[in-house]
């Protein structure tokens, strides 16, 4: 360190170097996992992320109050316009498409907001599948399980993989019946989907206008509160203390960020104690031993430390899923963001991708309308079915990332997509807040749980959710 970086040193509460060192780490660990990052990484800037984080470094050198994610590198799915980089979606149909002019407008916020962006991330063609196949770029694959090729989720697959072994430290996904969530949980990452209108969507380019939100995926879900505090200025309604201090991009947190991350915990444990959550009447019945067993421990460690689990019958997920399938809402809008592209040549398309498009042609004006009509009245009665609860607790998907080699027929693969998806599209039916997390931050697993709240309570739900954490990963 020479003497003006030492002097500099001496200044701040935080490392000189925070951002170079957070990209040279990330790009360190791309390097060790070359395979997975040609996979994961579509298109990369490198030198110019080094050149970004050393003018980052020199401002804090100068003084300037580091920004909410400084030391944090970003990965960002490659259906958001990024400038310089052809917005394809995963798809060939769009590789000769000219480069975006300008960052999506949430892009452009987590940049303002101090993340360093590296890379842009793989996902499924145009978002539409929840295991994350892309027949062109080729498939990511979930880094925790070693028995065989086993797919990463989707349909943010490059972004989970990416974040799971410290090429980004978050990464911007979308979701639309899951595709965040999902992801998250084959890879032992956490993934938030929003509630929608929360974070600007401007410059994502859509598979379901009713139901796509961007979402974010990090390490764990204090991470997502923390770019969500970064990307919404709201009121901490319930007096909770807001945490000052920067978790570093190496995922190592100090001292005065764990007292902060825990101000949410305390207070609910000094207050009237942990919220009601709701356990789906007939959910253990859905679930792979695996996951059941793990979602059984969780719940178990949870009600020692004093939460509130009830379980009841909740009959408006399972018909918001009926209502939209029967409605045909994604295909149907699908169909009219990509019929022209598809009447000019449709073999351009992945035949699992624009197949089911084509059908959206058949979905009936009323059908559609109706179905949209349904959810509105399913939203209210979830709201009122909740009663005082706060939210949902489930696991995130209720099996396993499935082999690939097990996918190779269509009637294979469309019957474990729609079981990924199963449990976490609900809450994009019914626009809910919704976060899954790794159960186990020292031993991670490819299982999620998932707590899915109020509409409109975002924050809240990513409070309890890293009140959550804490409780299951106390030693």
């Amino acid at each position: 360190m020479s003497q003006a970086d030492a002097s500099c040193a001496g200044t701040r509460a935080v490392p000189s170097d925070l951002h170079a060192a957070s990209v040279a780490r990330a790009l360190s660990n791309a390097a060790a996992h070359p395979e997975a990052a040609r996979l994961a990484l579509l298109a990369r800037r490198d030198h110019a992320a080094l050149a970004e984080a050393r003018a980052r470094d020199a401002l804090l050198c100068a003084g300037v109050a580091p920004p909410p994610l400084a030391g944090a590198t970003l990965g960002v799915k490659a259906c958001f316009d990024v400038a310089g980089w052809v917005t394809h979606a995963g798809s060939r149909v769009l590789a000769g498409a000219p480069p975006a002019p300008r960052d999506a407008a949430i892009v452009q916020a987590l940049r303002h907001a101090g993340a360093t962006l590296l890379a842009q991330n793989n996902m499924t063609e145009f978002a539409y599948g929840a295991l994350g196949l892309n027949r062109w770029h080729g498939t990511p694959l979930t880094p925790l399980m070693a028995d065989a090729p086993r797919v990463a989720g989707g349909s943010s697959s490059g972004g989970a993989v990416a974040v799971a072994l410290g090429m980004a430290t978050l990464a911007l996904g979308s979701d639309t019946s899951g595709s965040a969530r999902i992801p998250a949980a084959f890879c032992g990452v956490a993934g938030f989907k929003p509630s929608r209108g929360r974070y600007p969507d401007a410059g994502m380019a859509y598979l379901s206008p009713s139901f796509d939100v961007p979402g974010i995926l990090a390490p764990d879900a204090a991470a997502c509160l923390r770019v969500d505090r970064a990307l919404v200025d709201e009121p901490e309604h319930d007096g909770m203390a807001r945490p000052t201090s920067h978790r570093h991009a190496s995922g190592v947190t100090d001292v005065a960020e764990a007292a902060g991350a825990g101000a949410d915990d305390d207070a609910w444990r000094a207050g009237a104690g942990y919220p009601v959550l709701v356990l789906p009447e007939d959910l253990l019945d859905a679930l792979d031993a695996p996951v059941r067993q793990a979602f059984e421990a969780w719940m178990e460690r949870m009600r020692a430390a004093g939460f509130t689990l009830r379980r009841q019958v909740l009959p408006c997920l399972a018909q918001a899923a009926q209502a939209a399938r029967e409605g045909g809402i994604i295909a149907a809008e699908a169909y009219m963001l990509h019929r022209e592209r598809l009447a000019r040549g449709g073999e351009d398309y992945d035949p699992r991708v624009g197949p089911r498009m084509l059908l959206g042609a058949q979905v009936p004006a009323h059908a559609y309308a109706s179905a949209l009509a349904r959810l509105r009245e399913l939203r209210w009665g979830y709201q009122q079915g909740l009663g005082e609860a706060a939210g949902v607790l489930t696991p995130t998907v209720p099996m396993l990332p499935p082999a690939i080699a097990g996918l190779e027929a269509d009637d294979a693969y469309l019957q474990a997509n729609a079981r990924a998806f199963s449990l976490t599209e609900f809450a994009n039916r019914l626009d809910l807040p919704s976060v899954s997390l790794p159960g186990d931050l020292r031993a991670r697993r490819p299982i999620g749980l998932m707590l899915t709240g109020r509409g409109g309570d975002d924050r809240r739900v990513l409070k309890l959710a890293v009140a959550m954490e804490r409780v299951l990963n106390r030693p």
